[in-house]
């Protein structure tokens, strides 16, 4: 299997400049055709681009824990810096055009391989069983429409500035050496091609493991994991872990993603309401927010939430220097994590309480304490870290629906946190007349600023609800002017010789 992955990076890797990719090796050509004559090659291939996503590179740290959460300005960072650059919204220091540019190149590295999967897969689709073709060709749709609107939410105009006709990003959609392959297209045409895509991929997976199988089931494997073999269970080992790729469900949470950020809230609250009421065949409910259980034995990232999470190998290592060592960590002040979390209020808030998500410490030689993060801690562990990073939870889908009227989840979610029920009340609207209907759309953006950056904090979700709703300052956890500098990207330098 390393051997495998070691082509396949390979592969998108034959050379480093944003156009030279497009010209793959020969050699690495013959080596990829060989790999489409199996099943297990596509499916190798597919776990390939898994793996590359859930590098340092994107998911495992740049694409949430660093780089959106710098621009949200969650962290309090080393001066002249490449991370205190970012918070500048200063994109011309070299640090920073190096970031930015590997973080593009990953993302469309990784749709190279998707591409390679999708070219191939229709002519060769008597190879596989048990489902697997739709299983396989959903999954590659799906991530790729996937990674090409997280480009956009990046690299494109806040959606308060967009103009349809106006150039975007690439849509990378075939397999192909041609240079004009990496033209952008206009925004119009590239939120037509995400949706297209993932309206494909939704049906490929309508007969997903994950809608016959709780994920209880399908978190462990036989009996080596303490699953009771008289329970239903999938006999193909590729139909497990579906949280960890993009399910059914991930497809659902992706459009009413993608629906919000386009201002369709009524189409967007639809989409998360199918993922917050999904069920089990029992009648049980398929992801359940988070609980004082899961909070009480350290698992910070809520697991149960997960609608689609990467699975980062290089956590702990990658992590370590990010929130262990106080003289690299990404941190925050006591009296800022206080008015963020809301402290004097919530006092039994699961995931602040006793020193759960934040701790102040004492650093030997050191004049003042530390406050270290401790979200992805591993259960159990001083210094290890979860393997399993959050790209998509349940919790964003109640916000949503929550945006888009349903505000009597928010019940449902202040109950699970165990917040003071003092804050509903300022969600409620006495009647429809229009001034109390502006008053109440006004209450409910207050505060769900404030239970997005609880929820996400260090998750990388925190910008593009600002981004989204095109905030004009910023408050927490001081006062920030112009923060319009810092909603759009510049492109990298690979990609000028292709506008």
């Amino acid at each position: 299997m390393k051997t495998i992955y070691s082509f396949i990076i390979a592969l998108a890797l034959a050379t480093v400049s944003c156009g030279e990719w497009l010209d793959i090796d020969p050699a690495l050509e013959i080596r990829e055709k060989h790999l489409f004559t199996t099943e297990q090659g596509f499916m190798d291939i597919l776990a390939g681009a898994y793996t590359r996503v859930a590098t340092p590179s994107l998911y495992g740290l740049n694409a949430t824990i660093s780089l959106p959460e710098l621009l949200a300005q969650h962290w309090v960072v080393t001066a002249n810096t490449a991370q205190a650059y970012i918070s500048a919204f200063d994109f011309e220091q070299t640090s920073v055009k190096a970031i930015i540019e590997v973080i593009w190149l990953q993302y469309y590295q990784t749709i190279v391989n998707l591409n390679a999967i999708l070219s191939e897969i229709d002519e060769k689709k008597d190879v596989f069983s048990a489902g697997n073709y739709a299983l396989v060709k959903g999954e590659a749709l799906a991530l790729r429409a996937f990674l090409h609107f997280e480009v956009l939410r990046l690299w494109g105009a806040a959606p308060a500035d967009v103009v349809a006709g106006d150039k975007a990003i690439p849509y990378v959609a075939e397999v192909s050496k041609k240079p004009d392959a990496l033209l952008s297209l206009t925004y119009e045409q590239v939120h037509a091609r995400i949706i297209a895509d993932l309206d494909a991929a939704e049906l490929l997976l309508a007969d997903d493991p994950i809608l016959a199988y709780p994920n209880s089931v399908l978190n462990a494997i036989g009996t080596l994991a303490g699953v009771n073999e008289s329970q239903p269970h999938p006999s193909d080992e590729f139909h497990y872990f579906r949280q960890a790729r993009f399910n059914y469900f991930a497809v659902k949470a992706a459009k009413a993603r993608f629906y919000a950020w386009t201002g369709d809230l009524e189409r967007a609250g639809e989409y998360a309401l199918e993922v917050i009421n999904a069920k089990n065949a029992d009648g049980s409910p398929k992801f359940t927010l988070g609980s004082e259980t899961a909070a009480g034995r350290g698992e910070l990232t809520f697991p149960s939430e997960h609608l689609f999470a990467i699975n980062n190998s290089l956590s702990t290592q990658t992590l370590t220097p990010i929130f262990f060592n106080h003289q690299t960590a990404y941190t925050q002040t006591v009296a800022a994590v206080q008015t963020a979390y809301e402290s004097a209020i919530h006092t039994a808030d699961i995931r602040f309480r006793g020193n759960r998500t934040w701790e102040s410490k004492v650093v030997p030689l050191q004049t003042t304490n530390f406050n270290y993060f401790k979200k992805y801690n591993d259960a159990g562990s001083a210094t290890a870290t979860v393997a399993d990073i959050p790209v998509i939870r349940l919790a964003e889908m109640y916000f949503i629906a929550i945006e888009a009227g349903r505000v009597e989840l928010f019940r449902d979610y202040r109950i699970a946190r165990v917040l003071d029920a003092s804050i509903d009340g300022s969600l409620d609207r006495a009647d429809d007349d229009p001034a109390s209907i502006e008053q109440q759309q006004a209450a409910i953006r207050e505060r769900l600023e404030k239970e997005y950056r609880k929820e996400f904090f260090g998750e990388g979700v925190m910008y593009f609800f600002y981004k989204r709703l095109h905030y004009e300052r910023f408050t927490w956890p001081a006062g920030k002017e112009n923060v319009a500098a810092g909603y759009r990207l510049p492109l990298p330098q690979s990609q000028f010789q292709f506008e």
